[in-house]
């Protein structure tokens, strides 16, 4: 094997001359420019039983041809191996059986590729692998044929030749190479090279792993020899099979329209961990982040929407950019009208930023959109990646993209659901705490509210006032005019209480024509300006017509603060209940503090 080391070495050969890869063994092969799917074409030299391993197409055997004199006259081929059926290996082979003709010549391959190969009608000899017992035994040379179904066709097989220790593996260990190279440089950058061969030809993991089970029943192997690629040297096999291993495949089943492979490869590799982010959901904006980074690996991707339709009314919009679910102010009609291909017809579509106006981006880009569903698979929301202006709007494109929505999907519907349970919970939490006719807090929430005001103000040192206001005269109101109008009483003096107040005052109706008004960072007498405001707009607006009659109302009320009566809940209410009770007594109208 010292050739081999020297040639692994070797930065540069002479590839329009024969290569001898390990004593008696030679590349024969030719170098296609621009061509990222080399064929590789190799010579055992036997004397007059020698053997020629995948002969290649009419594109190179002229050079082959030409290679093989070097080395020796091409009368001395008397097996021809053809691992497979393809005409990448098998079209040259008319033009030497031309040549040399087919007696004392034999065709080795399986029965499967020669039912096939029977068509070209070249009148030669079969040596079929599985009829001879796995074996070819010829002068000094003994090649055993390994059988490895269905990686990429049903009769697929690989020889080792046991005197050198090579594997002639076919398009097993194959691989996709940017630029020509005879030996591969190192085990981690040509398994990525074979990835998207191996992701998109090899129809599944349990295949594959079969025939490296079988395939490694053969020691040693010194070198694999594929027939696209790079040759592998030994210190690169043991780690590109455990890579192979755990390689993913079968994308011709998933990837169905497109020709890039490599694309194909990427998206396969990032894939399981998108989903994997799904699956352990956190948050729109969270997990969008971490599918990004993933999807950043293969497009020009920058940020993911999903507009959702709730209560069938109106959209939400959730931004990867935002922690934040926002509302879309743009018409659900109109937006609509955009997408009803996409929202209706359940299909995809490229389109373009500017056309819809609730999506915050500063410049023009191209958006993929898709269909949301529900867990009814009802449509329930529109998806959109964001992507460079310039992205190719092909179908391929839409069908790789098209893999990353799921994921999409399911967290969109998470994030849709938390926000309508939220929604839920904050609905029936206000009518729990609201006071039904007048809109305001009630007394349930009074001690919950209050607790936290009075527990800040101690902390921070600030006062807060407490007033207790009262309807006067209110039974005889109802009595007199009914509870409807006491009704809209109360409703228009809580509409006047509200208009009078800050957005830090809180008011309650604790019951009846009895109503409590709190109000941070405020001692008594600044209270007692807001009540006096309160009074006048009463008089201003507390007026009712009904039925020809003009029926006005006036309160009393109550003031006190947390410099007078300190921090207690019970104490203050009992004060300024106090206070109100003076402010009737003495004629009512009025506010004592």
């Amino acid at each position: 094997m010292a050739t081999l080391t020297k040639l692994s070495k070797e930065k540069e050969y002479d590839f329009t001359k024969a290569i001898e890869i390990a004593p008696a063994v030679w590349w024969v092969g030719h170098v296609l420019e621009n061509d990222i799917f080399q064929c590789h074409v190799y010579l055992i030299e036997n004397e007059e039983e020698s053997i020629l391993i995948d002969p290649g197409s009419k594109l190179t055997w002229p050079h082959t041809r030409r290679k093989i004199q070097e080395i020796m006259p091409l009368e001395n081929i008397k097996y021809i191996i053809c691992h497979h059926q393809d005409p990448d290996i098998t079209s040259g082979i008319a033009d030497l059986l031309a040549e040399i003709g087919t007696q004392n010549r034999y065709l080795v391959t399986h029965w499967r590729a020669a039912e096939l190969l029977d068509h070209y009608d070249w009148g030669i000899e079969y040596y079929e692998v599985q009829a001879k017992n796995w074996r070819l035994s010829t002068k000094d040379r003994l090649l055993e044929f390994v059988f490895t179904p269905y990686m990429h066709f049903p009769g697929a097989f690989c020889t080792y030749d046991t005197k050198s220790g090579i594997l002639f593996s076919s398009d097993i260990f194959g691989a996709l190479t940017e630029s020509f190279s005879l030996f591969a440089k190192d085990a981690d950058s040509y398994f990525r090279q074979m990835e998207p061969f191996h992701t998109h030809y090899m129809p599944a993991s349990e295949i594959v792993n079969h025939g490296l089970d079988n395939i490694l029943k053969c020691e040693p192997i010194n070198m694999i020899a594929p027939q696209h690629g790079s040759i592998i040297t030994k210190e690169q096999i043991g780690p590109i099979i455990q890579k192979l291993r755990t390689l993913r495949c079968g994308l011709y089943l998933e990837f169905g329209g497109t020709r890039k492979i490599g694309l194909m490869t990427k998206v396969n590799a990032v894939l399981p961990k998108v989903f994997e982010t799904a699956a352990f959901f956190e948050s729109f904006h969270s997990d969008t982040q971490r599918i990004l980074a993933s999807m950043r690996q293969v497009f020009p991707i920058e940020r993911i929407f999903s507009l959702v339709l709730i209560d069938d009314s109106y959209f939400v919009k959730l931004d990867s950019n935002s922690r934040k679910m926002q509302p879309c102010k743009q018409k659900k009609s109109d937006i609509l009208e955009k997408f009803h291909p996409t929202f209706h017809a359940r299909t995809r579509a490229f389109i373009d930023s500017e056309t819809i106006q609730c999506l915050p981006l500063e410049a023009p880009k191209t958006l993929y959109t898709f269909p949301l569903h529900d867990m009814q698979n009802r449509i329930f929301g529109i998806g959109m990646f964001v992507l460079d202006r310039s992205f190719e709007r092909s179908d391929e494109m839409m069908e790789m993209l098209q893999k990353f929505e799921i994921a999409v999907d399911i967290i969109a519907k998470h994030e849709a659901e938390a926000h309508l349970i939220e929604k839920e919970k904050t609905l029936a939490y206000a009518m729990a705490i609201t006071d039904k006719l007048t809109g305001l807090y009630n007394r349930y929430y009074l001690e919950e509210a209050a607790a936290k005001e009075l527990a800040k103000g101690q902390r921070h040192g600030h006062s807060l006032s407490f007033c207790y206001l009262d309807i006067d005269f209110f039974k005889r109101i109802n009595d007199t005019y009914g509870h409807d109008v006491g009704d809209e009483i109360l409703q228009r003096f809580a509409h006047i209480v509200i208009a009078n107040l800050r957005e830090s005052d809180m008011a309650f109706r604790l019951g009846g024509e009895e109503f409590l008004v709190i109000l941070p960072y405020t001692i008594k007498e600044d209270a007692v300006k807001m009540a006096e405001r309160l009074r006048y707009s009463v008089k201003e607006n507390g007026c009712l017509e009904k039925d020809g009659k003009r029926i006005c109302f006036s309160f009393s009320g109550g003031i006190t603060d947390t410099e007078e009566s300190g921090y207690e809940l019970e104490r203050l209410l009992k004060r300024a209940d106090e206070k109100l009770y003076e402010a009737k007594k003495s004629g009512r109208d009025r506010i004592v503090f």
